[in-house]
Parts: C-alpha cells; sequence; structure tokens
C-alpha cells in the first residue's frame, strides 16, 4: 500500500506537484490549482497535528468509522467528497509560493516519519493508527494530482 512514509511514494508524488502549473484544468471540482495545493498542505498539517480540525458530529462520525477501512483499501478516493470546513480554500492564492509550501510540507511529514504522527483522531474516520494517517496522505494528495491531470 502506497504511503507518504515510503520513500518511493514520496518521490513520485513530489514529480507530479513539481509538473503542476497554473494552467493545470481541474478535471472535477470548484478548486483551481493553487487552491488545491493549499488543501494538501492543510492536509498535512493535520497528519502531522499542527492543524487540528473538528471532529463530525454523531451520527456522521459513526458512519466514518464504518468505510474508514474501505476508504483505506486499493482504489482511488471518491471524486467530490466533502471535506473539513479546516481544509476548504475559497480565495485566490500565488500558485507558485504555494507550491513551495506543499513540496515543503511532503518533505516535512516524511523526514517526521510515522513517530512524528501526533493525532491519533481523524475528524471523519475517527481513531486511526501512523501506517492508516501515512496511507491517507499519500491517497489525498494522489486523489488531487490526479484531479489536476499529474
Amino acid at each position: 500500500m502506497s504511503s507518504i512514509f515510503n520513500e518511493q511514494d514520496k518521490k513520485e508524488l513530489l514529480k507530479r506537484i513539481e509538473k503542476l502549473s497554473p494552467a493545470n484544468p481541474s478535471l472535477w471540482g470548484k478548486m483551481s490549482v493553487s487552491q488545491m495545493l493549499t488543501h494538501n498542505t492543510k492536509g498535512i498539517k493535520m497528519t502531522s497535528g499542527e492543524l487540528k480540525p473538528r471532529r463530525v458530529p454523531f451520527p456522521v462520525n459513526i458512519i466514518g468509522r464504518l468505510i474508514k477501512n474501505r476508504v483505506l483499501a486499493a482504489g482511488d478516493l471518491r471524486k467530490n467528497a466533502p471535506t473539513a470546513p479546516e481544509l476548504t480554500i475559497s480565495d485566490t492564492r500565488d500558485f507558485e509560493q504555494e507550491k513551495v509550501k506543499l513540496i515543503a510540507a511532503v518533505n516535512d511529514v516524511y523526514t517526521m516519519g510515522k513517530t512524528g504522527i501526533k493525532p491519533d483522531l481523524h475528524p471523519f474516520f475517527g481513531k486511526m493508527t501512523q501506517k492508516e494517517w501515512g496511507i491517507l496522505t499519500y491517497k489525498h494528495l494522489d486523489h488531487h494530482l490526479r484531479q489536476f491531470g499529474a
């Protein structure tokens, strides 16, 4: 299973990020490529515990726990899935600045490694292991890179 903590997977993600340009069109969803970069940087900050989104309320949190293993299994993430409000980006962002920030965030979380994962609760999926955080972080970034053809 691919993970942000696997060196080859990290290198592959970074190559795909480098291929992005402000002209990349979105194949689905409402975000611009610059907003997507910011969204993913914030997602990685959630993985490291630097960003702490609120838990979704009952009964939605039960649904998250029930589908977590299916989401973490092989296969792509569902298009147009809802996101935590803390990860929603609606303003205009500078592409080059956001690209640099995302590359730094990917490298930082990789360097930190599994032991650097502080949160044990995901806002939607609930209890998560360090291994699961690594898989989900990879899948989330991969999902959005595919959204912009990278």
